[in-house]
C-alpha cells in the first residue's frame, strides 16, 4: 500500500473485481476506447485476473477521505527493458475527475518506475478525444 495526503494505492486483487469491471463498463469511460475491454462472456474475476497479468504494477485508487471506497485504478504496463520505457495508464470514476486524484496516483507510479525499474521514459496511449487524459499529461 502507498499513501499520501490525497490518495491510497492498493494492489488490485480479485476482491476488487466487481468494482474494476464496473469501472471499465462505465458509459462515460467507454467513449475513450474503440473496442470493449472485455472478452466474450468474461466474468469480473476473469477480467481482473487477465488485466492484472498484463500489468507490471496495478493498483486501485482510493481517496484518503474514504479509504474503503475504490475510485479508480492506475497501472504500469508493457515494460520495455531494452529501451527503459513503460506505459502508464488508469481510469477514474467520473465523479472524481478534476480533483487531483489521478495526478497524485501517477506521481506514485513515476516513483515506482524510476526506483524499481530504472525507466527513462513513460509512455501514455490515449485517444485524441480523451481531453482529460491529455490535459493531465500536459500538466505533469
Amino acid at each position: 500500500m502507498l499513501s499520501n495526503d490525497k490518495v491510497i494505492l492498493q494492489l488490485l486483487t480479485v476482491d476488487d473485481a466487481d468494482f474494476f469491471y464496473q469501472l471499465y463498463a462505465h458509459p462515460t469511460l467507454t467513449v475513450n476506447v474503440d473496442e470493449s475491454p472485455f472478452l466474450l462472456n468474461e466474468t469480473p474475476t476473469e477480467f481482473t485476473e487477465r488485466i492484472s497479468a498484463l500489468c507490471d504494477y496495478i493498483f486501485t485508487i482510493r481517496s484518503t477521505e474514504k479509504p474503503n471506497v475504490c475510485i479508480g485504478d492506475c497501472a504500469l504496463h508493457h515494460w520495455d527493458k531494452q529501451n527503459k520505457e513503460i506505459a502508464v495508464g488508469g481510469s477514474l470514476v467520473p465523479a472524481y475527475w478534476g480533483k487531483g486524484y489521478m495526478q497524485a496516483a501517477f506521481n506514485f507510479l513515476i516513483e515506482i518506475a524510476k526506483q524499481e525499474l530504472g525507466v527513462k521514459a513513460l509512455v501514455g496511449h490515449t485517444k485524441t478525444r480523451n481531453t482529460n487524459a491529455i490535459r493531465l499529461v500536459e500538466k505533469m
